[in-house]
Formats: C-alpha cells, structure tokens, sequence
C-alpha cells in the first residue's frame, strides 16, 4: 500500500537524476519501457488531479454562491426578529409600566403592632373599605410589604403585656375587634395604687367601667364602648398574641411579611430600600410608592426623614421651616433616643391555667396593682386571653444606664436571672405579693427607658417616607399609651391617604394627606409624652420626691383626678 501511496505522489516530486552509466544500461530498455508507463500514468494522475481541483474549486464555488444568499436572507430575518423583539420588548416595558402606574406599593418596617395595624388599616380603607355599598378608595392595586429584622418577631416568647385602650377601639373601627382584641385580651377593670409600708397605705384606685360609662367632660363613653357588646374597651394584652392575630386578618394577597430582613438603608428621595435577606449574604434595593417607618424607637426611617428635611431646609412638610424647642435646640435635628435616667425589669410568668396552683388569686386579675416605694415603683397585671393568662411585672426604678438598652425587640435577657431580679426587689422593699410573683416568672427583660424629642415634621418632605408609633413619638410607658397612640396613628394615616383618591399618587395630594396626619396626631402624642416623662419622674423619684408624690397621689385621688388621667390618655383622638 505504501508503494502504490508512492507512486500516486512520484509526479508531484522533482526528478532524480540518474548518475551511473551502468544503471542507465543495464535498465534502458526497463526505464524506456517504464518512462512510458510513468508518462503515461503521469498524464492519467495530472488530468485525474486537475479534474479533482477543478471539481473541488467548482464545489467552493457553489458553496459560497449558497452561503452569500443565505447570509443576506439571514441579515435581513435578523433584522426582522429584531424589530419584532425590540416591539415586544417595548411592549413588554408599556405593560410594566402600567403595572406600576396600577399597582401603589407600600414598605411597612417594622411587624410590632404599629407595622401590621398599619398594613391593615390601608387594606381596609385603601382597597376595600368597610362600608361595602362604596368602591374601593383608590383605583389602583394596592400592594403592601411588611419588613422586620427579627426573625422571630411573630413567636410567642416575645415580649410582655401591655393594656389596650384606644388601641381597641382601632380594632373595632377595622372590623376586628373579636378575633383581635377580644380573644387575647384580659379585662382590665381597675388600677390600684398603694405604697410599701406595713400598713400598705392606699393611695388611689381608679375605676375604669366607673370612669368610661359615667364621662361627661370628653367623648370616651362613645369612643371606649363597644357598639356591638356594650363593654368597656380596656384590656391587657400579650404583645405576641396580638401581632400574631393582626397578622392572620391580613389579606395575604395584597400584603407580605417578610422577617429576618435587615434593612440596610432607606432613599427618601427615590422611595428605594435597601435590605439584606435573612441567610446575610443577599442584598436588594426595592422601590416604593410610600415608605411606612415603624420600626421603633432606633428608627432608620427617623433618621432618614430628619435628614431629608434637613437638607430641604424645611422644619416640616409644609415648609413652615425649622422650629426651635427646650431652650433653642431643634427638634427637627432630633434623630437619636435620649435616656430617661429610668430602668425597666419586667417578668413574665408562664401560663396560669392549672386552678390548684394559681399564680395570682383569679379576684386580682382584673386589676392592675402599683407599689411605690423611695426611688421605685412595681406594676403587677395580668394579659392574655382565655386560657392563656400570664402575669407581667414591671419593675421601675431611677438609676444610670449602665448596659441595659432600648431593647427594642423585647428579647428575654440571659443575663437577668430569676435571683438578680429578685434581689433588686427586695432592695427596694417591694412588697411580699411582688416578690412571689417575681420567683414565678420564666423570663425577664431589662429595658432601658428612652424617648425622642418631638420632630416639626413625621414625614420626608416629598412625602415618600412617613412615621408611626415610636419611630414618630417614643415615649415612657407610665401613662401605657405606647401603642394605643401607635395603632392610633396607623388608622389616621390610612384614612388620610385615602383621602387621595384616585390621585394617590400625585406627590402634592399625599403631601397634603401626610400633613393633615401629622397635624390630627402631633399634638396629642406630645401632649402624652411630656406627661409620661413628668409621671415616670414623679413616680421613680427618691427621697422628698417619693414623699410629695405619695401625698400628691393620694390628694389626686381623693378628688378623681387620677380617673381624669387615665380618660385623657386613653379616649382615642382620630
């Protein structure tokens, strides 16, 4: 094979030349007779290979007359399918963005009571209103996002209890006044008050069904009586149980919760908000028609609005300009909490619901009971409800910071034992009753007290970021209206946005909106929290302080006007 291989490629070699005379005569005749046949054979391959090359250069030749044409008719379908993309693609972007001119999207911060009774209030007023028989408030899709740091923020083990007031008749405005409030609450029918000596001296008791059914002065006996039942609006709940229910009457198909989502920044000017998923490595900016900041006392949003004012050089949205307050300091340059001088340590037992072994004597727990004593105060109430009753202590007393916080999850500290409350207690000669109490209880919080200065303005000043509950007017909690004026606040900012209208997006009606907010809850709020501060110093102080205040309260109670308080506080201003 590889001698015919030779052959075939001989006449494409150069000639060799013969050298030996011998050899040309020994093979003349062999050589003429094979130059023949190499001629021969020669002529035969070269017209062999020239036919190939020529048919191979023809077959080029056809290859490329086809491929010219197909690359021209590929050019042209190209720019064919190009423009049919490129109208599909714009056509797909028109949609997208009559979605988002059809769609007002709201970012909640925060799932405390303030953020979900936000969330509910704008379904029920922004996209179905209570009143049936009417269209919906606003002809756009509503979409709401409710975002919390806290993965847990939703658990049962969160927090403690607190009374609802104001608070309920929210819920009874909403329409969920039985599976929201009724069902978790304890009633609260009384506060009584008594000082830390043998004699355990009273100092005052109000009568809250008293109080309620027999005002005359302001409009609580239609505000705090619930329409359908005829009780009283005034309760103690569980924190947990209740976000666990404004949660569950969420409509899930206009409103997300979404926790362990840290967020990392808020625009006010573009409405965008940064976050970080729950595994800490996912980021994302999202933007919002509006940006709801609920999220407590060490608010982002808070900050967000003061700087975004403060660069406008507007004191408020309505460009009143910036206003000055306790002894010239702006207020509206207030973003950080100030200490109050006050520490909380509160407990909370486990269930109660075992009748041979009861925590508290079924008689008291529809009264709250207040101890004070020189520098320190305790409150022992009960929330919760049916069958699921816990018992809350609240130990105040008037001492440095030192390395208690805000603790604004109300996460239970590990490093506050049942001992160390407990010997605190005893220190400030709380009585017999509290100290049992304390010993029943499975977790603890040490919290320290801190509120803000009022801000000239609880929105950005292009109305895409506002404020509600803490994040607007963090107060102490001596007058407990923390989230009764929250929850207040998250029914009148629905129901100034829904004002809007069609026009829900048009940045001067939401401005308009946000002011008429800012206007019906700034002075009632302000007006709690500098009683709050006045109350929870009056109550922790020491020495001739605890004494005025003894006789103080008494004298208050003698003439009913600790049941006045409590009516001020507690009759809702919506």
């Amino acid at each position: 094979m590889r001698e015919n291989n030779n052959n075939i490629e001989a006449p494409l070699l150069p000639a060799r030349k013969r050298t030996t005379t011998m050899s040309r005569s020994l093979l003349s005749s062999s050589s003429s007779s094979s130059r023949c046949c190499s001629s021969s054979s020669s002529r035969i391959f070269s017209s062999k290979r020239r036919h190939q090359q020529q048919r191979h250069q023809r077959r080029l030749g056809k290859r490329r007359q086809r491929r010219v044409p197909r690359a021209r008719e590929s050019t042209d379908d190209d720019d064919d399918n190009n423009d049919d993309e490129k109208e599909k693609e714009h056509e797909r972007n028109n949609k997208n963005n009559e979605d988002d001119d059809d769609v007002y999207s709201v970012c909640v911060l925060g799932a405390g009571p303030a953020g979900l009774t936000t969330a509910l209030a704008m379904q029920k007023m922004l996209s179905s209103p209570l009143d049936t028989t009417r269209k919906p408030t606003l002809s756009k899709k509503l979409k709401i996002t409710v975002l919390d740091k806290n993965p847990n923020a939703l658990d049962g083990n969160v927090g403690g209890g607190f009374n609802i007031n104001g608070g309920a008749a929210v819920l009874e405005k909403l329409g969920v006044y039985e599976e929201v409030f009724s069902k978790n609450a304890n009633a609260l029918r009384a506060v009584l008050s008594r000082r830390c000596d043998i004699a355990r001296t009273r100092l005052f008791e109000v009568d809250i069904e008293k109080e309620v059914r027999g005002d005359f002065l302001t409009n609580a006996k239609e505000l705090l009586v619930n329409e359908k039942s005829g009780e009283v609006m005034a309760g103690t709940v569980m924190r947990a149980d209740l976000s666990q229910s404004l949660r569950e009457s969420l409509n899930e198909e206009t409103c997300e919760v979404v926790l362990g989502c840290e967020v990392l920044g808020v625009d006010a000017e573009s409405g965008e908000v940064e976050l970080r998923r729950r595994d800490g490595t996912t980021t994302e900016t999202r933007k919002f028609d509006l940006i709801v900041g609920a999220d407590g006392i060490d608010s982002l949003a808070r900050k967000c609005v003061v700087e975004s004012n403060a660069s406008s050089g507007d004191g408020s949205s309505s460009g009143s300009g910036n206003s000055s307050r306790s002894g010239g300091s702006s207020t509206s340059g207030r973003k950080e909490p100030i200490y109050s001088g006050i520490k909380i340590l509160f407990g909370v037992t486990g269930v109660d619901d075992k009748p041979e072994d009861l925590i508290r004597e079924l008689s008291d727990r529809t009264t709250a009971h207040q101890w004070f004593g020189d520098g320190a105060y305790s409150l022992v109430f009960t929330g919760g409800g049916e069958n699921k009753k816990r018992h809350n202590l609240a130990f105040c007393s008037n001492e440095p910071l030192g390395s208690a916080n805000s603790n604004p999850s109300w996460r239970a500290n590990s490093s506050v034992t049942k001992e160390y409350a407990h010997n605190k207690m005893m220190k400030a000669n709380m009585p017999a009753d509290v100290l049992r109490l304390c010993l029943r209880c499975e977790r603890f919080f040490e919290i320290g007290v801190f509120f803000h200065e009022p801000l000239d303005s609880w929105s950005s000043s292009n109305g895409k970021v506002v404020l509600v509950g803490d994040a607007a007017h963090a107060m102490p909690p001596f007058l407990g209206q923390g989230a009764n004026q929250a929850m207040q606040d998250a029914y009148v900012l629905a129901k100034c946005l829904a004002t809007c209208g069609a026009d829900i997006k048009n940045p001067s009606k939401v401005n308009e909106a946000l002011q008429s907010y800012s206007n019906t809850r700034r002075p009632p709020t302000e007006a709690i929290m500098n009683a709050s501060r006045f109350v929870g110093a009056l109550e922790t102080g020491k020495g001739p302080v605890s004494l005025f205040r003894d006789l103080a309260f008494f004298v208050a109670g003698k003439f009913g006007i600790t049941g006045k308080i409590f009516l001020s506080g507690a009759t809702p201003r919506l």
